[in-house]
């Protein structure tokens, strides 16, 4: 998502002034009616304030679930969509980009200007003395208010790619969650198909035993290889509700409306040998938010130095005053315009600090790159060898185990091999069909790693920026 970029345009200041004729004789009266009034303006403005606040809204407050509001969509974009739509770290990044746009906004205005009431002398010979108004500005100089505009202006791109990078860090879990729950269901499902072969052989076993054909070893063979299948089924059946209950939390939903998701076929792009090619590209590693986030804060540092440095140019306060002399009725005007003269601070502290923040941003750009080479390269040996083991069961190790099996179905059931021999090819069929399903989830997990750019999920975008 681009960030909103605010307008560069300046906003200028008038400042009017106005003079009055005090009258004459007034004493005491006229600072003792400008102070009542003076006293009584926070009060005032406190309720303005207060009154101008919106209330709490009763559905502001965090919803568990959200079954109701949601369509139903099959799809993995569709189970993204409702994560972007609702999800607290979505929510969290997006206002991070308000707030940055804030401060940028409050950081380029100008100082207001002071106007009140100014008396001296009064009292003196019994008389009113001089009375009248001031208006005094600080001028802000040496292009403080554009630097800071241009380091708030880097932050808020900043902002915006932690948003991209947040919405990629939760597609990778959405993704990560959804298609391990869709091998868990392919285990179940196998292990149930196999249960169900089992079952059968201890049938066959057991009529052959009480017709005295076979012996009791292989009946207890037979039935031991399905407790044991038994067991292994129920853990799978355990992992499955696990990452129901772990998708539908990422999700806000419930289990049932998780549970009614259809299990979708893997990934057409998991069996592309040309994937990996176009996606390792110098395009693709300037796309990640976490290298564009880091380069925008280094040129916000930069401002920031820069805005240092130019603090050792003093602002200009400007004062000018009119009052009414009661004692000659003569109209007394004062200006006045200074600067601090910056020889005891010149601001060391301050372009020191700025000088080690733009070194430490440099270092993570740095650090954020040899972590993202890491990651990208295991992503990549991991979704290679995962290829390698999908060509070689599809093309070889399937069908072996499947011919294996039905040679020894065959000679089992002529008596020609025990059933010890029957099992050991259900094992390495069952075994093969596993590491296919196993296979087909590390290429996946791994393409999606890929896809999302090897976004590190760690990291607390909260505290990425100062």
């Amino acid at each position: 998502m681009t960030p909103k970029i605010l307008s560069n345009s300046k906003t200028r200041i008038k400042q009017r002034a106005t003079t009055f004729k005090c009258v004459r004789r007034c004493g005491w009266l006229v600072p003792a009616l400008m102070l009542w009034g003076l006293a009584s303006l926070p009060s005032s403005w406190a309720f303005a304030v207060l009154s101008s606040q919106e209330p709490l809204q009763e559905n502001s407050l965090p919803i568990e679930n959200h079954d109701r509001a949601l369509p139903y969509s099959p799809t993995v974009e569709g189970l993204l969509e409702i994560a972007y739509s609702q999800h607290p770290e979505i929510m969290r990044s997006s206002a991070g980009i308000e707030q940055a746009e804030g401060n940028r906004f409050q950081a380029t205005r100008r100082p207001n200007p002071e106007f009140g009431y100014s008396g001296s002398e009064i009292g003196n010979e019994g008389r009113a003395g001089q009375q009248g108004i001031y208006l005094s500005q600080e001028w802000v100089t040496a292009g403080k208010l554009e630097i800071a505009g241009a380091a708030g202006q880097h932050r808020i791109i900043a902002a915006g790619e932690r948003l991209e990078w947040a919405r990629l860090s939760l597609n990778r879990r959405v993704q990560n969650q959804y298609w391990s729950l869709v091998a868990a269901r392919k285990r179940v499902e196998l292990l149930r198909q196999i249960e169900s072969l089992l079952s059968e052989a201890v049938q066959n076993n057991e009529a052959l035993f009480n017709a005295g054909e076979r012996g009791k070893g292989d009946l207890l063979q037979a039935r031991l290889e399905l407790n044991q299948l038994s067991v292994r089924q129920r853990q799978a059946a355990v992992d499955q509700r696990v990452k129901t209950e772990a998708l539908a939390a990422t999700l806000g939903v419930s289990t049932d409306w998780i549970d009614q998701l259809p299990s979708d076929s893997w990934p057409t792009s998991t069996l592309s040998k040309t994937w990996i090619t176009q996606a390792n590209s110098a395009e693709t590693w300037l796309a990640s938010p976490e290298i564009a986030e880091a380069a925008a804060l280094i040129e916000a540092a930069r401002c920031d130095l820069r805005l240092a440095q130019s603090q050792i140019t003093s602002n200009v306060n400007s004062f000018a005053s009119v009052q009414h002399d009661a004692a000659t009725n003569d109209v007394i005007v004062g200006i006045q315009v200074g600067a601090a003269i910056p020889i005891r601070d010149r601001k060391t502290g301050l372009i020191k600090a700025a000088r080690a923040e733009l070194a430490e941003r440099e270092a993570l750009l740095s650090s954020r790159c040899r972590d993202l080479h890491a990651r990208w390269i295991q992503a990549q040996g991991d979704f290679e060898a995962a290829q390698e083991m999908i060509r070689s069961i599809n093309d070889e190790l399937l069908k072996l185990a499947e011919e294996r099996l039905e040679l020894a179905r065959q000679a089992h059931h002529q008596g020609e091999i025990d059933y010890l021999e029957l099992l050991t090819a259900q094992r390495s069929y069952l075994t093969v069909l596993q590491s296919a399903i196993d296979a087909h989830e590390q290429a996946t997990l791994a393409f999606v790693r890929l896809e999302t750019l090897a976004v590190d999920e760690s990291a607390d975008f909260s505290t990425t920026t100062r």
